[in-house]
C-alpha cells in the first residue's frame, strides 16, 4: 500500500492511496470465506456456496467492507509514516471502485490539530474587579441559614399559597418544542433567584393550596440565560402536591449557636461576609483567569478542525440538557440551526484556547506532579464525600485522572501567562455604557 500525503489546509490533510491487486485480492478471498459461513441460500449447504455465487449476490456489500478495510488502513499507515495527528476518521467523498485486477486507487481527507504556534503571551494588560461585597448579598445568605434551620409545618389558617410557603407540584407541557413531564418540583416561593422559569413564582403565588391542572404561560425573555430557552413560550398544567409555610426562627444569639458558625449574631455576621468575600476572591480570580485566555484566542487566530468544533458545539448542549434536569435516556430536543448559531462562537473559541494553552505548556516545559493531582483529587473527595484513595482508583479505572492531568497542565499554563501580565484593579463598566461603546464603534467602522 502507497500513501501520500498532500496539504489541503492548515488543519486537513489529503491521503492519496494505492492498493497493489494482490493485497485487494487477499482481502476480498477473506470476506467471502467470512461471508460463505454465515449465508443461508437455498439447494447450498451452509459454508459451500459457491464464490461466483456470492460475487452475483453479495459483491457490493462485500466490496464496501473492503473498502472500509482499505480506508481504514491507509488510515493508520498515515498516522504511523507520516506523523498525523488526527483529530476525526478519513473522510472518503467518492465511492471506492474496486475492479478486479487491477490496483484500488482512492483519495481520503483526514482532519488534524495542525501546527499550533502561540505567541504574544506575556506582558498581557488585563483588569479585575475590586472586591466588593452587597450587603443585601450578605442578608440573602443570613435568610438561606434561617431557612436551613426553620421548620414546615401545614397551612392551617388560609386556602391560598403565599411567599412564605414552600411548594411541591408536577409540571406537564412543553418549552418551545420541548415537552416537559415532572411531578417532583420543589420551589421556594419567597426566593426568585432560584425559580426555574422567570415569573413562575409570581404564577403560583395566590393560586388555592389545593390546586389542580392550572394552566400556566410564561414568555422566557430573549436574554434569558439560557440560549436554548430564550424567546420561547413555556406552557404547563401545575397541579400542588404538597405545600407547607415556613416557620423561621429569630435572629437572636441562640439562633448563631444552633448554626454551629460562631456564639454571638455580631460573630455570625462577620462570619458570612467572610466567607463572601473569599467566594468573590475566588470568582475575581475565575473571571481573571478567563480575560487572560480570551486575550490569548484574540492574539493568536488559529485555524480549528471542523470535528472539533463540532464535538465542542456537541459537549455544550450536553451540558445545557443536564443542567435543563434532562437524564440519560431522556428524549433529548434536537440540536437545531438557531441553537447550533448559538453554540457555534463560543465552542470554536474553546478550542482554540484548550490547543493554544496545550502549545504554550509545551513550549514553556509545563509538567504536572503527582502531588498536585493528590491534591486535586482529595479537593473533589471532599466536595463528593469520598476518600480520596476510593476517587482516585476509580479515576484511573475510566479514564479520568488523564483528564485532572490536562485540566492542571492547563491551569499552570493559564498562571504562566499572569505571572508576567499588567493587572489593574478597575470597577467594571455598566452593562449601558458598554452598549453605547459597541454601537459607537459599530457607528464609527461604517463611516
Amino acid at each position: 500500500m502507497q500513501v501520500q500525503i498532500e496539504e489541503v489546509s492548515p488543519v486537513e490533510k489529503k491521503l492519496i492511496v494505492e492498493v497493489p491487486w494482490d493485497n485487494v485480492s487477499v482481502r476480498l478471498g477473506k470476506s467471502y470465506r467470512e461471508l460463505a459461513k454465515e449465508v443461508n441460500l437455498k439447494g447450498f449447504r451452509k459454508g459451500k456456496v459457491p464464490r461466483s455465487v456470492l460475487e452475483r449476490l453479495f459483491s457490493e456489500r462485500v466490496h464496501a467492507k473492503v473498502a472500509g478495510e482499505l480506508v481504514h488502513e491507509s488510515f493508520m499507515t498515515a498516522l504511523s509514516e507520516h506523523k498525523l495527528e488526527a483529530v476525526a476518521e478519513p473522510r472518503v467523498d467518492i465511492q471506492i471502485e474496486i475492479n478486479k485486477g487491477k490496483p484500488t486507487s482512492f483519495e481520503a481527507i483526514v482532519e488534524v490539530k495542525g501546527e499550533v504556534e502561540v505567541e504574544n503571551y506575556k506582558g498581557m494588560e488585563l483588569t479585575k474587579r475590586p472586591v466588593k461585597i452587597d450587603e443585601d448579598d450578605l442578608e440573602h445568605t443570613l435568610s438561606h441559614l434561617r431557612k436551613d434551620h426553620m421548620d414546615l409545618l401545614p397551612i392551617e389558617d388560609r386556602k391560598e399559597l403565599t411567599t412564605d410557603d414552600m411548594v411541591t407540584i408536577s409540571l406537564k407541557g412543553t418549552i418551545g418544542d420541548q415537552e416537559i413531564d415532572r411531578d417532583d418540583i420543589n420551589l421556594d416561593l419567597g426566593d426568585d433567584h432560584h425559580e426555574p422559569l422567570p415569573g413562575m413564582h409570581a404564577a403560583i403565588v395566590g393560586l388555592p393550596i389545593d390546586t389542580k391542572d392550572h394552566e400556566i404561560v410564561i414568555e422566557i425573555p430573549e436574554d434569558h440565560q439560557e440560549s436554548q430557552m430564550a424567546g420561547k413560550t413555556a406552557k404547563f398544567q401545575m397541579s400542588v402536591l404538597d405545600a407547607k409555610y415556613k416557620d423561621l426562627p429569630e435572629l437572636t444569639d441562640d439562633f448563631a449557636k444552633d448554626t454551629g458558625k460562631a456564639e454571638t449574631m455580631d460573630e455570625l455576621r462577620a462570619g458570612i461576609r467572610k466567607e463572601a468575600e473569599d467566594r468573590q476572591l475566588e470568582q475575581i480570580k475565575g473571571e481573571l483567569h478567563q480575560a487572560a485566555i480570551d486575550e490569548l484566542v484574540k492574539r493568536n487566530p488559529i485555524v480549528v478542525a471542523s470535528s472539533l468544533k463540532e464535538r465542542a458545539i456537541q459537549n455544550h448542549f450536553q451540558r445545557i440538557q443536564q443542567m435543563m434536569g434532562m437524564q440519560p435516556g431522556m428524549q433529548a430536543p434536537p440540536l437545531d440551526d438557531e441553537i447550533r448559531a448559538r453554540l457555534s462562537e463560543e465552542a470554536e473559541d474553546e478550542v482554540r484556547s484548550q490547543l493554544l494553552l496545550d502549545a504554550l505548556a509545551e513550549a514553556e516545559g509545563i509538567e504536572v506532579s503527582d502531588e498536585a493531582v493528590d491534591e486535586r483529587v482529595a479537593e473533589m473527595a471532599a466536595r463528593r464525600g469520598k476518600t480520596a484513595g476510593r476517587l482516585r482508583a476509580e479515576m484511573r479505572h475510566d479514564g479520568r485522572l488523564e483528564n485532572i492531568v490536562y485540566l492542571l497542565k492547563q491551569d499552570k499554563a493559564v498562571e504562566v501567562i499572569l505571572a508576567s501580565a499588567k493587572v489593574e484593579e478597575k470597577e467594571p463598566e455598566p452593562e449601558e455604557d458598554k452598549a453605547e461603546a459597541t454601537s459607537d464603534e459599530s457607528d464609527s467602522a461604517e463611516k
